[in-house]
């Protein structure tokens, strides 16, 4: 189990190695650049994506049928899977597979795994200094960063994730009022 600040320098020594100056991220290039092989393919079910692990390879299977934004979380979640050596249940022995899902379970904010895979997704493609950089551009003559909600949808399609991910990031990040009326997308 990682804490929440080996995580993010985790997060921010991955930026730096790619050269990432700004969003969006590019996840998946990070992957490939990473030796992992992600693959876009249509998922039954629930499951967003998969880490699965081989010999010593590992590849990221992201569901095709999802938001490009969803697709892109899934990768940053399964990355973390892989940088956090997470080991998930043994499934396909008689091939000698480890797959990781990620699936409704991954959202219910129970399994410790789950949560630092999440952490370290909202973290990779909303790091958290780009954001402050933005919302102090978007800051009042006054100094004030009173986001509206056309902000908050604006800050997440320059990052390339949903609405309501940038919502939950920037509360996390005490760069908005849980409480306001702009944040009506949580």
């Amino acid at each position: 189990m990682k804490t929440r600040a080996e995580i993010e320098q985790l997060v921010t020594l991955l930026l730096t190695r790619h050269h990432i100056q700004g969003p969006p991220v590019p996840v998946k290039a990070i992957a490939t650049s990473e030796g992992l092989h992600v693959i876009d393919t249509s998922i039954t079910g629930d499951v967003s994506g998969a880490l699965v692990r081989s010999n010593g390879a590992a590849v990221i299977i992201v569901n095709q049928d999802h938001h490009q934004n969803r697709q892109r979380y899934t990768v940053g979640h399964e990355l973390a899977h892989h940088f956090l050596n997470h080991e998930g249940e043994r499934e396909h022995l008689d091939w000698q597979f480890t797959v990781l899902r990620r699936d409704g379970r991954s959202s219910e904010g129970t399994d410790a795994n789950e949560i630092e895979a999440n952490f370290f997704a909202a973290n990779l493609l909303m790091p958290k200094d780009f954001l402050r950089s933005d919302v102090a551009q978007l800051a009042r003559f006054n100094g004030e960063a009173a986001l509206g909600e056309a902000d908050i949808k604006r800050l997440a399609r320059r990052y390339e994730v949903s609405p309501l991910a940038m919502s939950y990031r920037l509360v996390s990040l005490g760069l908005i009022d849980p409480n306001s009326q702009a944040n009506s997308l949580i």
